[in-house]
Parts: structure tokens; sequence; C-alpha cells
């Protein structure tokens, strides 16, 4: 007896999917390394900014300045100045703090008020009685100064007022009316009748004449205006 051979069964299973080509995809790459070095560029360029900024603004120089006010042509003491702390700024040229000692002796050339700064120019070593002048010192009652306080350097004109020259028995050789330039040098402390002495300059011509008038007790003294 014969066998028939079957016929195999139909392949009824997917066919499996073929094999796609590996293709290398371009890689993207993200510049975050460029913008956080760019980022730390930044704050550096920011912090040395700030740094210069604050040390320009921040760095302080000693300097001279006046502790108390003191009259034109006033000499200088140690008690008169000060020193004091500055930020710097090229349009301040105030007194190095270093040269203190060598302001001590010289006249001012201007008044100083307290808190300013002290320039060179503020001071000088030129003394207020020049060549050709004399000093001579007055003693003034109270009904003859100036209710003005006279500084050092400042002008004034001596006016000769002899004291019988209100009831007009004057002599014949007092002239009334006599005036002198001078520059006022020192003024002294008021006396217990609150006189003074003021020390003036005149030229030598007038140092004679302004001398007899002192001694007479017959001088009064007016303030020259400040020519303008």
């Amino acid at each position: 007896m014969s066998t028939t051979a079957k016929p195999s069964a139909p392949d009824t299973a997917p066919p499996a999917p073929a094999p796609q080509s590996l293709v290398r995809q371009p890689v993207v790459r993200r510049r975050r390394s460029s913008w956080i070095a760019l980022g730390v560029a930044v704050i550096c360029i920011s912090g040395a900014a700030g740094g210069w900024l604050y040390t320009e603004t921040s760095h302080r120089e000693p300097v001279v300045a006046v502790a108390r006010d003191v009259p034109m042509g006033a000499e200088l003491r140690a008690e008169d100045l000060v020193e004091a702390q500055i930020a710097t700024d090229p349009a301040l040229t105030p007194v190095p703090a270093r040269d203190l000692n060598k302001l001590i002796g010289k006249r001012t050339t201007v008044g100083l008020a307290r808190g300013s700064l002290l320039t060179r120019s503020s001071v000088t070593d030129e003394p207020l009685v020049k060549a050709g002048e004399q000093l001579v010192g007055v003693s003034l009652t109270p009904s003859r100064l100036l209710a003005t306080r006279l500084s050092p350097g400042q002008k004034v004109k001596v006016i000769h007022t002899p004291k019988d020259s209100a009831t007009g028995a004057a002599d014949d050789d007092k002239e009334t009316g006599q005036s002198m330039q001078a520059t006022v040098i020192e003024v002294g402390r008021p006396d217990n009748s609150g006189a003074r002495v003021v020390d003036l300059a005149v030229t030598q011509l007038d140092g004679t004449r302004l001398a007899i008038w002192a001694a007479a007790g017959e001088v009064t003294l007016s303030i020259v205006p400040a020519e303008g």
C-alpha cells in the first residue's frame, strides 16, 4: 500500500522585516558651552569694571583743611590747620597733608573759613610790611575803633582827629582832616578800658607823622572800600 505525501500547510507567518540600513543622523551640537563661556566673560568684565569704579570713587587722600576761621593776612598756627581725607578729584588742588608743618608761620592771602580746603595760593611767605614801609603801633579807644572787625592785610585810612578840634579850640599848628593810607598788620586784644593797639604799616614819609598823632591819641580809622 502506497502512501501519498500530504501537501505541506501554507506558511502563514508574517515575513520578517527587511533589515534597515544604519544611517548616521547628523548630530546638532548645542552651543551651551559657548554661552556659558560668554556669561563668565561678561561677569568677569562687570566685576572688573565695578572694582575699578569703586577704587576710583572710594580712593581718598590726606589733605590740609582749615580747623577754624582765619582772617586774611594772619600768620598760620598749628591749631588753625587739620588733616582731612577727601576723594581724589583732578579739579581740586589742596595742599597734601604731608606739607602741613611747612605752612606754619605763613600768612594768608585771603580769609579762610572753617572746613575749607587749603590751597597753595591761599598762603604766602611775603611779609605784610614791605620794603620802604614803617610799622607804627596805634592805641585806639572804642570810640575811635570800627565796629567792623579789622583783619591783617586790610587797607584802612588813618585820619588825624585832634582831641580839641570838636570844641573849636584846636591850635593853629594842628591841621584837622589830614589822612594817610595804611595796612593793618596786627590787632591786639582789648585792655580793661576796651582800647586796642593796632599795628599799621605806612610809608616811611608818613611813619613819623603817624607816630606823633598816635602819641597824642589823635587817630581815627576808616575802612578803604575794596577795589572792584
